[in-house]
């Protein structure tokens, strides 16, 4: 659902994003009951760089923005992730 939202962003509201896209299989399927937190990184979630396009779509539709090419690295962790967006707001 790509439907552009007002707030601040959240841990929880990115981890519910990452769960969408599993759901839809564009991201590996244990991200949809497996503990996440803040300190996950991209990579250990598993996301690959088709599973970051994706998410960085999602985030875009969200945003209601196009997000910098660089917006979105391996090593980012969601707290990281949640920073930035809200500083786009």
């Amino acid at each position: 659902m790509d439907t552009q939202s007002n707030g601040p962003w959240t841990d929880e509201r990115v981890i519910g994003i990452l769960r969408d896209l599993a759901k839809e299989e564009e991201l590996p399927e244990h991200i949809l009951t497996g503990k996440i937190t803040g300190d996950d990184t991209v990579e250990t979630l598993g996301i690959d760089s088709i599973g970051a396009v994706a998410l960085i779509d999602r985030l875009e539709g969200q945003v209601g923005l196009p997000l910098p090419d660089d917006f979105l690295n391996l090593e980012d962790n969601i707290a990281s992730i949640v920073e930035r967006l809200n500083e786009l707001a």
